[in-house]
């Protein structure tokens, strides 16, 4: 009986995020997977059930993976315009770096539309990091920071919104300043 070739379950899906997250869930076929990730397709799909199925763990293992440090980030205790700069800052350094832009807005342009599961993730992610989000303001006015005026709720939505449409955004313009300023007016909201 021949036996089956054993592999690493964690670091082939973390080698098929960075695929996916390259190229995209349409410009990824199985065979490209295949070749890439060195196993071969039968395994491929016993251990995760086909290309869909291994897109949607691609996509939670990054969610699980970029969640840590925001929430990290988020949850420190400092000044909320110097928290959320270094959380802009970080993003911009990120989105920047990689050059392949936050896979899970990737994977919102590319999917969200047409599927559901895709979809249920991509707003799973923006409600945790709206809660965040919440969270950050909601200390930031009970130490004074920002007025009581302010909807802790709308101003973490309009973040979300903000940090989404950055990662968006990047992919048109890698120009620094563009994408700095768009941060410094979103943090100018919280004045008003």
């Amino acid at each position: 009986m021949i036996r089956a070739k054993q592999f690493d379950k964690q670091a082939v899906l973390d080698e098929a995020m960075q695929l996916f997250w390259e190229r995209g869930f349409h410009a990824t076929s199985i065979q490209d997977l295949v070749d890439h990730l060195g196993v071969n397709r039968q395994s491929l799909y016993d251990t995760y059930g086909g290309k869909d199925q291994l897109f949607m763990a691609a996509l939670e293992r990054y969610r699980e993976i970029q969640s840590v440090p925001v929430r990290q980030l988020l949850e420190r205790d400092a000044p909320v315009r110097e928290v959320l700069r270094d959380f802009f800052r970080n993003s911009l350094d990120s989105l920047l770096g990689e050059g392949k832009g936050c896979f899970l807005a990737n994977a919102a342009t590319e999917l969200a539309t047409q599927d559901p599961a895709v979809a249920q993730v991509c707003a799973a992610n923006a409600r945790q990091l709206e809660g965040a989000f919440a969270g950050l303001l909601t200390r930031a006015q009970q130490r004074g920071e920002i007025s009581a005026d302010h909807s802790p709720l709308q101003l973490a939505r309009f973040l979300m919104n903000t940090a989404s449409g950055l990662a968006v955004t990047v992919k048109a313009t890698r120009d620094r300043k563009v994408l700095n300023d768009v941060v410094e007016v979103a943090l100018a909201a919280l004045d008003h």
